[in-house]
């Protein structure tokens, strides 16, 4: 009896062992300062929270956000591209430590994926010709709407139009092109993003909003660590005000909203 309990015992060690080893398993904090390396999942075709410039560079709200918060880390950034369909599977496989993009915190991508706080408001609407209809319910078939594929975009529209014929594209400036080249009716996208590409093509024009779209950066899911610091380091930022200076910089005025809560920031963060 008591060997049988002994034996007992040690199993039950050993099963608490490995449960703490998997507890204490290295947060993406840990690893980015382990390693000197912040890998910054940022977006090649949104302007304007990231694109590329004529060398290939990335650029944007996304990737100077990312670099901020490597030099926080004492740590160098490196940018991985990522699109509405690849980047929870890249923040999944490691490829990347976090998503600083156009990411909406969803109940379905919660299940797989963790979010931070909010840290842009957006709203979201139809790229349209001039001329044709700014409801986004006119836009029934025949007609066709487009976005990109994996985003959420997708529900939104079928929300709105149930019957929608709905065409995707891997990224944006590929769905625009199809609006101008009358293949398909209107490109459902964020306002901030649109509004950029309209600004290069006369022809097109923004619908009115049908979505008020909340972005945060996403992450991999129960490292609460990592979560905690940028939480922390967007609220920080705004409290000195480098947050808005820098929102400001790519989105032609101050945000119109508030970090954390319209009151105030998070208790034992800055003012």
């Amino acid at each position: 009896m008591r060997l049988v309990f002994r034996r007992f015992a040690v199993l039950l060690a050993a099963v608490l062992c490995l449960g703490s080893g998997a507890a204490l398993a290295e947060s993406t904090l840990e690893k980015i300062k382990r390693t000197g390396t912040f890998l910054a999942g940022v977006r090649f075709d949104f302007p304007p929270i990231g694109t590329v410039d004529a060398a290939g560079k990335p650029v944007g709200f996304g990737p100077e956000l990312a670099q901020i918060i490597a030099e926080k880390l004492g740590a160098k950034v490196e940018f991985v591209q990522v699109t509405s369909q690849t980047r929870i599977a890249l923040l999944q496989s490691g490829r990347i430590d976090a998503d600083i993009g156009p990411s909406t915190p969803t109940k379905q991508r919660e299940e797989v994926v963790d979010f931070t706080i909010p840290y842009v408001w957006d709203s979201v609407a139809l790229v349209v010709a001039k001329g044709a209809s700014l409801n986004v319910k006119d836009y029934g078939p025949p007609k066709k709407l487009a976005t990109t594929q994996g985003s959420f975009i997708i529900e939104l529209m079928k929300n709105e139009v149930p019957n929608a014929e709905i065409v995707l594209f891997q990224e944006y400036p590929d769905a625009i092109t199809a609006l101008l080249n009358r293949k398909v009716d209107g490109v459902g996208i964020n306002r901030f993003s649109g509004e950029a590409f309209v600004k290069k093509s006369p022809s097109l024009t923004t619908s009115e909003d049908f979505f008020v779209d909340p972005w945060a950066i996403m992450l991999r899911q129960d490292d609460s660590k990592w979560r905690n610091y940028l939480n922390w380091t967007l609220q920080e930022l705004w409290a000195q005000g480098r947050y808005q200076e820098l929102y400001a910089k790519h989105f032609g005025a101050p945000p119109r909203f508030r970090m954390w809560s319209e009151f105030r920031l998070q208790p034992g963060i800055g003012k």
